[in-house]
């Protein structure tokens, strides 16, 4: 008798699968065949659920990607606009992990050649921007454009210079200077 598979849990593996090579050596590496072997399985295993690479990225990436988005959603609920903006950036540069970073500088570095990758990254920086903008605006600074581009600066900055280190930033580095760039702004 042939073994029963959850349909949610066979994609929950694929997609984890998909993940966990992107953040270990980049989205090239993403093939069928590697998804399979890493989770043990034949590549018809894989396809059976998704029909080829662009819709096993796409997909896996969306997964991904929400998690992230109902995190910062939960951070931020219930905060008027200057604490939930506040909230949104720490949350992005103190609470998401080292995996999450890796997996944003591959999805960023793998963007420039993938279109699949390109799509989402915009889908998911058009969300990023959203997000901030509509927080910006309801605080009403003198000059919102600079401080959006101040802060997509340094979330950029503390988020990539864990690679440049080897090694994230402290968390206390990294929150002391947040604190210098809320003071610099009048936060």
């Amino acid at each position: 008798m042939p073994r029963q598979v959850n349909p949610e849990d066979r994609l929950a593996l694929i997609h984890d699968a998909v993940i966990a090579i992107a953040v270990q050596s980049g989205f090239a590496a993403v093939t069928i065949r590697a998804v399979a072997q890493h989770i043990g399985a034949s590549t018809s295993a894989v396809t059976h659920y998704l029909s080829g690479r662009d819709e096993l990225l796409r997909e896996a990436i969306r997964r991904e990607i929400g998690l992230l988005q109902a995190n910062a959603e939960r951070a931020t609920a219930g905060l008027d606009d200057a604490a939930a903006l506040r909230a949104f950036i720490e949350w992005a540069v103190l609470t998401r992990d080292e995996q999450s970073h890796r997996l944003w500088l591959a999805l960023v570095l793998g963007a420039g050649s993938d279109p699949v990758l390109r799509e989402e990254l915009d889908r998911f920086n058009a969300w990023w921007s959203q997000q901030i903008q509509r927080r910006v605006d309801g605080i009403r600074p003198a000059r919102p454009e600079l401080l959006v581009d101040l802060l997509n600066v340094v979330v950029d900055g503390l988020i990539v210079s864990a690679f440049d280190a080897g090694q994230p930033w402290a968390q206390d580095r990294r929150a002391r200077l947040l604190e210098a760039v809320w003071r610099a702004v009048g936060q």
